[in-house]
């Protein structure tokens, strides 16, 4: 699906997602131990320099924006707000070592990024400002 110049980099970035998701529901299918452990290592280690500024990106450019609309968009907004705030804690449980919520996580992210991309981008999309899509390429380092 073309997307809004503006939202490029987001929309790479959930492809990205949606590979991690995959390769952690597969991971978890197969039941190896060390390799479920491994994943979950390494998800850990990335989330603070991945995810996490993603997470912030998306907050900062988007979901400032929408805590101040009405309808649909505000919903989803919150939803997917709170939907980071589970995955911080999931991660964060994760960095401790326990890897029992790395199924949640995997189907979460998988979820929420399928979300965003179907439902918030386009109306994003159909309601931001010409100022708003060009606060949110700035953000995330898109040439205006």
């Amino acid at each position: 699906m073309k997307r809004a110049h503006a939202l490029t980099e987001l929309s790479r970035e959930h492809h990205q997602s949606l590979r991690l998701a995959k390769r952690t529901l597969d991971t978890l299918s197969r039941g190896d131990p060390e390799e479920i452990h491994a994943l979950c290592r390494e998800i850990a280690a990335g989330f603070d320099q991945e995810w996490e500024r993603h997470f912030a990106d998306e907050e900062a450019a988007i979901f400032e924006v929408t805590r101040k609309m009405g309808g649909r968009i505000h919903q989803l907004g919150e939803q997917l707000v709170e939907e980071h705030r589970r995955m911080r804690e999931m991660a964060r449980r994760m960095q401790a070592g326990d890897c029992s919520p790395l199924r949640a996580f995997g189907e979460l992210l998988r979820d929420h990024t399928r979300l965003e991309e179907r439902e918030l981008f386009p109306l994003v999309e159909q309601l931001f400002t010409p100022e708003q899509m060009t606060a949110i390429a700035r953000r995330t380092g898109v040439e205006p």
